[in-house]
């Protein structure tokens, strides 16, 4: 059922806010909005105030605003009669204003959460900057970064925490990056060129932070939880292993999917013991396959940063341009061919399923994970594909620069192409996530 749940409410929260945008950009240039839906037809349950009917319609994954003068997907022509109050009868840069207005409110959402989360939640604090993990057959490991490197400097830049050994990294990626880092006494430079961050994965750092077997937040209804396992407890050894890092308790947890075991924990100067069954979760590996994995529910140990209001804000905003920047490389990657389609795509099934785990983890992190796909649905709308805002953008700049609008029977004809070219990717997206559980 939180499965359920989490995606209607992920995707109300999506697709209000972005239609809210064409809303209020329509009503301010005085178009007329005959329909304000959340979902698509057919038509549950509504109320007609003035001019606009505001309903919610059967099929969940997605909504529209329905403009007089606009042919769009729903191929009505009835409306375009030349009237002063429909779409088709405004300036060209008002349309435009009207069409960006959905992907406008989209980055504003993802703005106003990332903030939000930055001053009432904290951002989570990594204090270590010493390398605990390289992954093996990585770019890492291939560039000679070490078990015990302390990073120092990313391109010049000082690293006080691995947040910043996170977001340097992420911001340098297509150029190349040079770590200092200090080993064993020695200062040395490892350098990550162009031609190995062209490899697959590389937008993804394969090296973790050295972290104490120390226990975060505790999820509800968890196997931790049920045990009474709490923040700060020290875990000392799992099954008789000992336990020295917070990768090392990971990889036990994770080999005993459904197996009961012994965890030796410290707390406050005492020895306990507590008897745990981790349970079987389905986690998506890097190869884009899934596999069964145990665990308990907890989260890493680590101080949370609240920042000041105004300060949260202006965080928020440069994190919003970040993260866009970051889901435009993507994009550029999947058309350029570097990452497959198959292996960056995702659709209603693996959303659903990502939102029902994050949501259990609390509400605060399925918030965070609207914003990321907030910023998402903004940059997939802007793209000059048919039936996607982009589309109708385009359509606008073809009239004005050729001074005379297209005709009917061609818009209709864009619309037709537009929708087949999406249906073809739904179709694609649903049977990438169907082989993904499957395999």
């Amino acid at each position: 059922m939180i499965y359920i749940l989490s995606i209607i409410f992920v995707l109300s929260m999506l697709v209000f806010f972005h239609e809210l945008g064409h809303f209020m950009f329509a009503k301010l240039f005085g178009v007329r909005v005959e329909r304000f839906s959340i979902g698509f037809p057919p038509r549950l349950v509504g109320i007609k105030l003035g001019e606009t009917d505001y309903c919610i319609s059967a099929i969940p994954f997605g909504g529209y605003v329905k403009m007089a003068g606009v042919v769009d997907e729903s191929m009505d022509t009835s409306t375009l009669t030349g009237a002063p109050y429909e779409f088709a009868s405004k300036r060209w840069w008002q349309k435009i204003i009207i069409l960006v207005g959905g992907v406008t409110m989209n980055m504003i959402l993802a703005w106003v959460l990332i903030s939000s989360l930055l001053h009432f939640q904290g951002e989570p604090i990594v204090t270590s900057t010493t390398v605990g993990y390289v992954e093996a057959g990585g770019i890492s490991e291939k560039v000679g970064m070490q078990i015990g490197d302390k990073i120092l400097k990313i391109n010049g830049q000082p690293v006080h925490n691995w947040n910043d050994v996170r977001d340097l990294y992420l911001a340098n990626l297509g150029d190349k990056i040079d770590f200092t880092v200090e080993h064993d006494g020695n200062i040395q430079q490892i350098i990550y060129s162009k031609n190995v961050l062209e490899q697959k994965n590389s937008d993804q750092l394969d090296i973790y932070p050295r972290l104490p077997a120390m226990v975060g937040d505790v999820v509800a209804g968890s196997p931790a939880s049920k045990a009474g396992l709490e923040r700060g407890d020290q875990i000392v050894s799992i099954a008789g292993e000992p336990v020295n890092s917070w990768e090392s308790m990971t990889k036990i947890v994770q080999a005993n999917a459904n197996k009961k075991i012994d965890f030796i924990i410290q707390r406050n100067g005492q020895t306990l013991t507590k008897e745990i069954t981790p349970e079987p979760a389905d986690e998506i590996g890097e190869d884009g396959t899934s596999h069964i994995v145990g665990k308990i529910g907890i989260g890493l140990y680590y101080e949370k940063n609240r920042l000041p209001f105004f300060h949260a804000f202006t965080e928020g905003f440069n994190r919003t341009i970040f993260y866009t920047d970051l889901n435009i490389k993507a994009l550029g990657w999947v058309v350029t061919g570097k990452k497959s389609a198959k292996e960056m795509l995702g659709g209603p099934i693996m959303i659903t399923k990502m939102a029902g785990q994050i949501a259990r983890t609390g509400f605060g992190d399925l918030l965070g994970f609207i914003a990321q796909l907030s910023i998402v649905l903004a940059i997939i709308n802007v793209v000059p594909i048919p039936a996607l805002d982009g589309g109708h953008i385009a359509i606008v700049l073809i009239e004005e620069i050729r001074r005379k609008p297209l005709s009917t029977a061609t818009k209709i004809k864009i619309q037709q192409v537009g929708m087949a070219i999406l249906f073809v990717l739904i179709i694609f997206v649903m049977y990438n996530d169907i082989m993904r559980l499957l395999s």
